[in-house]
């Protein structure tokens, strides 16, 4: 059965990929590659249990999955934290009550 696993957080196209390995049960090594566009396909056995580990330069992921009637799984390497601060205007060094902020990943 071919096997669409799709990670976010990663990058585009081969820029800051995965490198992912998938077990068989019995911890074998059944594939061994590099995601590229943020996903890989595969071909997996249907009703059959695989262990999937894929690492960034500073994340991993480890987790057990179960190929059913599923063709897709979807992964994150996205770490949520909270920051709370204080932002200042420039000009008034008035506290900013309200506002929108827009972040984005370098």
């Amino acid at each position: 059965m071919n096997i669409k696993i799709k990670f976010y957080g990663l990058g585009y196209n081969d820029i800051n990929q995965a490198e992912v390995f998938i077990y068989d049960i019995n911890e074998n090594l059944l594939f061994k590659g590099i995601t590229y566009n943020n996903e890989i396909n595969i071909y997996l056995e249907k009703c059959e249990v695989y262990k999937l580990v894929a690492r960034t330069k500073t994340n991993k992921i480890s987790k057990i999955i179960y190929v059913g009637n599923s063709k897709e799984f979807y992964f994150s390497f996205y770490k949520f934290r909270t920051i709370t601060f204080l932002l200042r205007d420039y000009y008034y060094n008035l506290p900013i009550e309200r506002g929108e902020l827009l972040l984005w990943q370098k």
